[in-house]
């Protein structure tokens, strides 16, 4: 039902408006998370918008297809692949969105197959990891499940961004994703949270090392539209301390900084004079 919802115009705007009812919450009762909550519905908005027509947006971990709604609202023309592990979930996408190419697997920096923890209370926790949402060990199914490389199965020469959310696996995703990112220089939107023993590896240190070694450079959502640097590896690691600046961060060839902060700035209709 949630997927169908999301494919019409009012299913939107009521995802529209639960953000902005959740913005006026946090400006009445918890101010510290304001701003972490405001960059985070910004960073949905611009991912979903600056897609350019006629070329590839990735969905790395698409859940119930949200991203997926708002991108092809935004530009039909937008050819979207989308990786989704929970074969359910991947069932209800391919019904939702027939123009979606849904691979149902994991994706990582090794092909093969893994174990797959499913939180069955809040299924946006699912992942690679045991790490669930609080108090809901009892919840968790594991299964197993496939797990490709980007490399190995996408063979789009025109991928423009790819968005990942994979509780703490992302760079896993991009360490499979090398000769993608070398070719197509995609803008990145991954989701970095604060720091956890998931037994996966990865590290925030290792996620800026891999990205500023590619060429990309990396910002919060509200300074996508505007002049200046990107965060120093100090910056990243700090804004993951509470309250942190926000969780989904862009990563942006250095070659593309400019067209992507216009991109940016006629999404958000920000005017510099």
């Amino acid at each position: 039902m949630k997927q169908l919802l999301l494919r019409s115009p009012i299913g939107r705007l009521s995802l529209a408006l639960r953000d902005q009812i959740a913005l006026l919450g946090a400006a009445r009762t918890n101010h510290e998370a304001l701003g972490t909550l405001s960059n985070d519905i910004l960073a949905g908005k611009l991912v979903t918008a600056i897609a350019e027509p006629n070329k590839t947006f990735i969905d790395v971990g698409a859940h119930i297809g949200s991203i997926i709604a708002e991108v092809l609202a935004a530009s039909p023309t937008t050819k979207v692949i989308a990786f989704e592990a929970i074969p359910e979930k991947a069932d209800a996408l391919r019904r939702s969105f027939p123009s979606v190419r849904v691979h149902c697997c994991a994706a990582g920096d090794v092909s093969g197959e893994a174990s797959f923890f499913i939180d069955s209370k809040q299924s946006g926790y699912s992942g690679l990891s045991r790490a669930t949402g609080k108090g809901h060990e009892a919840s968790v199914v594991e299964i197993r499940v496939p797990v490709v490389r980007l490399d190995d199965v996408v063979k789009d020469g025109d991928v423009d961004v790819i968005k990942i959310d994979v509780e703490g696996a992302e760079l896993g995703v991009l360490l499979g994703s090398v000769n993608l990112i070398g070719s197509c220089l995609p803008v990145i939107m991954f989701e970095s949270g604060p720091p956890s023993d998931d037994g996966l590896g990865y590290t925030r240190e290792g996620m800026y090392s891999f990205l500023t070694e590619h060429g990309y450079s990396i910002f919060v959502p509200n300074r996508l539209a505007h002049n200046g640097p990107g965060l120093s590896c100090e910056g990243f690691l700090e804004s993951h301390a509470y309250p942190r600046r926000c969780t989904n961060y862009f990563a942006v060839p250095d070659q593309r900084i400019t067209e992507i902060r216009d991109r940016a700035r006629h999404v958000l209709g920000v005017r510099l004079s």
